[in-house]
């Protein structure tokens, strides 16, 4: 069982219809989970609980993502975040809604139905399944996202 590798592009118009703002998407640095880089893992799961793929976002995407899509003001944003060193409850709800608007790239008429099961921090606890997908994955996609007025960062798509 295997769901679609969603396309650069496709991501990038997700994302800027989504957002209602330019959004560029490039080939990014391959990025690691550590507790060094603090970041969010979106686990997507096959309807039956199988891991289809993980997307993990570095902090300053799940910030500059989920400020967008709230139309919060970017560098106020971007402070509060930097001196907490995580998103507060409300911009992790609204990088949520990004996260799980974005399963529809996994889908396909063919393929076996995808949707976001988790959202978890790293550093954090992260179920046995996931790991062995964040560690060992079939095919990977790291891009660097640019969301206009609100800045970059990373993100990672791990396919099982």
């Amino acid at each position: 069982m295997r769901c679609p590798e969603p396309a650069r592009a496709s991501y990038r118009d997700l994302l800027r219809d989504l957002l209602g703002r330019a959004v560029e998407v490039r080939p990014g640095p391959p990025q690691e989970l550590s507790g060094e880089a603090p970041s969010y893992l979106a686990a997507y799961r096959y309807d039956e609980g199988e891991v289809a793929a993980l997307a993990v976002a570095d902090l300053d995407l799940a910030t500059a993502a989920g400020a967008a899509i709230a139309m919060m003001p970017p560098q106020e944003t971007r402070a509060a975040v930097a001196e907490a060193g995580a998103l507060d409850e409300e911009l992790l709800e609204f990088f949520h809604e990004v996260v799980n608007v974005a399963a529809k790239l996994l889908n396909s008429p063919t393929t076996a139905h995808v949707v976001l099961r988790d959202l978890l921090p790293v550093p954090g606890e992260v179920p046995d399944d996931v790991a062995e997908v964040a560690t060992g994955p079939r095919a990977r996609h790291d891009w660097r996202v640019r969301i206009e007025g609100y800045g970059e960062g990373t993100v990672t798509l791990l396919h099982a």
